[in-house]
């Protein structure tokens, strides 16, 4: 009950500090609402409509942009934010605290979810309004994207564990972030890159679901998203947990 009401603390705080300083919301909305009026209007995703076998390719394509724009604020919550509160001297307390200090990330990983929903709303209803773009939405839709974006918060851990050691991973974040579109399939790539990175949560969460909205429902693809998903969570503690016990030892964490 208390690891609850920590992890209701961490988002409460977060959506707080979003409302308050509403000026990373508005920009986050620009940003990504630009990128896709330009992937919209240069029609970026034709292909998907063969390759699925569904005409609507533009919905095929917001749906692919969506995975990623979740994958980008789970993989932010986990390195940004913790190289945030290292430089503001709040990282020390949750690394003291009685819960392991994933999980308390992982408040931080749903009040960034809830903030992307809203965003989300936004885009979407611009998207119905200028591209005639609807959006379907079924339990295996939000089942994917919801596994999906917990499989990314396991890169986005196994990044912040080597920020804490090299102190500066934005540039790396970024790069990571910006990769990730053009190799998972969330914009159209060859068959042979996207079945080299299908143990990537996005790519994974990508297949199961253009083909949901295509209309059809394979079980394997599901099963190969919760392996995948599952397996960077559990690598990406790992990873960040010896990270930081080195980072203990080397004294890093004294040169913020």
């Amino acid at each position: 009950m208390k690891l609850i009401r920590a992890m209701l603390s961490e988002i409460y705080m977060d959506l707080a500090s979003t409302v308050r300083y509403r000026f990373g919301f508005i920009s986050d909305t620009a940003i990504f609402t630009v990128f896709l009026a330009f992937l919209m209007l240069s029609n970026t995703g034709a292909s998907l409509a063969e390759k699925y076998g569904y005409a609507d390719y533009k919905g095929l394509l917001l749906y692919g942009y969506i995975a990623w724009m979740l994958s980008v604020a789970a993989i932010s919550t986990a390195s940004s934010e913790i190289q945030n509160e290292l430089q503001r001297g709040t990282f020390y307390m949750k690394m003291n605290a009685r819960y392991p200090i994933v999980v308390l990330y992982m408040g931080k990983l749903i009040a960034s979810i809830l903030v992307q929903i809203a965003i989300t709303v936004l885009i979407a209803a611009l998207a119905h309004a200028v591209w005639e773009v609807r959006l379907q939405f079924d339990p295996v839709i939000l089942l994917a994207l919801l596994i999906g974006t917990f499989g990314m918060f396991g890169i986005g851990l196994l990044i912040a564990g080597v920020a804490l050691l090299h102190k500066r991973a934005g540039a790396l974040t970024m790069i990571v972030q910006m990769l990730l579109l053009f190799i998972t399939d969330t914009l159209p790539t060859s068959d042979v890159l996207s079945r080299i990175t299908r143990v990537l949560p996005l790519t994974s969460a990508n297949e199961v679901i253009r083909t949901s909205l295509a209309g059809g429902f394979d079980a394997r693809s599901l099963i190969v998203l919760v392996a995948c998903s599952a397996l960077w969570l559990l690598l990406g503690t790992v990873a960040f947990n010896l990270f930081l016990k080195r980072a203990k030892r080397n004294g890093n964490l004294l040169m913020y």
